[in-house]
């Protein structure tokens, strides 16, 4: 029975080593999607978004295809899913829904086939939606995206009054409803009705934001807290080991957050890739019984850099004015519980094996020469994309 225990354990944690390397391995900055409303003097809705479609399009090639098509607002094929997409956008005032129709739609054409099929590379397509409100209108907007278009979330949204007297900027998820908008109204009440969220609600959403950066869309950590799993027989030296890298990130993300910091992604995002290669290396060199002080430091050092991933990908969506430092701290208890989480499905898939002799040479070394293989090739495709 403990056999089979150990053979089903090391072939979930193998299916998910693989799952990991087919999927598309995104870099810290998020594939989201941008939207800006603006409202006009009279009346006019103007929605820009700037979204990728290779969910929507049913994958890269498809999507390629698609961005070929010289008229896009009359293409058989492509027209279709912009209704969709008109469609899912609801533009609420008062609870009545006004209708938006595509209006423009520039496709990424320049970009070739390989960018489209790249699993670092999100080839984005800028549209544009009007409708128009009814004369007189007042009241509030709210907006919605629905689940049934395929959305990358988080979903940042910016609504814009014409007289630049009020802006408010959210994190959304398909299916959430945002914070009323009001269409006549001084800044400073703007203000009060879109901040009036309960400040729980603020950090609840930016835990789940956290949380989701890890699983699913942090595939590169992953990879790097399990290849520091895999480095270690005890789990005590596992606690010190993730201790050590939470510290460290959690450095980095504050003071890059206030500013203090600053280091370009196309330097941070290439390094992350090599560090996790490094953990990789390191665990094929020598079987980590003990846990050595050399080990900690290059942890620590490593959790300094993906601290500076976690913050570029939480400065470019932003935090809200209002609950800054609580937002902020809610994001990085959102990334511990998913590095946790990581750890723990690997020690349910594997805790009973990890004494047996064969443990080293059936799991360690081949996932680990995986992780390194592919986090060197990630690293490559981020150096030239």
């Amino acid at each position: 029975m403990r056999a089979l225990a150990h053979a089903v354990g090391a072939l979930l944690l193998w299916l998910l080593l693989f799952g990991m390397g087919s999927a598309p391995l995104q870099a810290h900055l998020l594939n989201m999607t941008r939207v800006q409303l603006n409202l006009g003097a009279d009346g006019q809705v103007v929605i820009d978004l700037s979204l990728d479609l290779t969910r929507a399009a049913g994958g890269g090639g498809a999507y390629y295809q698609f961005s070929r098509s010289a008229a896009p607002l009359s293409d058989a094929t492509l027209a279709p899913l912009l209704g969709k997409l008109a469609q899912t956008i609801e533009v609420r005032l008062d609870g009545a829904v006004i209708p938006l129709q595509v209006s423009e739609v520039h496709l990424p054409s320049a970009l070739p086939e390989t960018e489209f099929l790249s699993p670092v590379a999100w080839p984005m397509t800028e549209i544009q939606l009007h409708g128009v409100l009814p004369a007189n209108a007042g009241g509030a907007l709210q907006l919605r995206f629905d689940p049934s278009f395929a959305f990358e979330e988080p979903i940042a949204l910016t609504l814009q009054r014409p007289d630049n007297g009020g802006r408010m900027t959210r994190w959304l998820v398909a299916g959430q409803l945002s914070p009323l908008f009001p269409l006549q109204a001084s800044a400073a009440s703007i203000t009060a009705v879109s901040e009036q969220e309960p400040a729980w609600q603020t950090l609840a959403r930016y835990l789940r934001f956290g949380f989701l950066h890890i699983i699913p869309h942090g595939l590169d950590h992953m990879l790097f807290v399990v290849g520091l799993y895999l480095g270690t027989r005890k789990l005590r030296s596992l606690l010190l080991l993730v201790t050590t890298f939470t510290v460290a990130h959690s450095l980095t993300l504050i003071l890059a957050s206030f500013g203090a910091l600053r280091v370009p992604a196309a330097v941070v995002e290439p390094l992350i890739a090599l560090s996790i290669a490094w953990i990789g290396i390191e665990n094929l060199r020598a079987d980590s019984t003990r846990l050595s002080r050399s080990r900690v430091l290059m942890v620590f050092g490593f959790g300094l850099l993906h601290g500076l991933g976690f913050a570029a990908a939480l400065k470019e969506l932003g935090l809200p004015p209002s609950n800054f430092v609580g937002a902020l701290l809610s994001f990085n208890v959102g990334v511990e519980l998913g590095q946790l989480a990581v750890i723990a499905l690997a020690l349910l898939l594997t805790f009973h094996w990890r004494r047996n002799p064969s443990y080293r040479r059936q799991l360690v070394v081949p996932a680990s020469a995986i992780i390194s293989l592919l986090a060197c090739a990630w690293a490559a495709l981020r150096l030239v994309s």
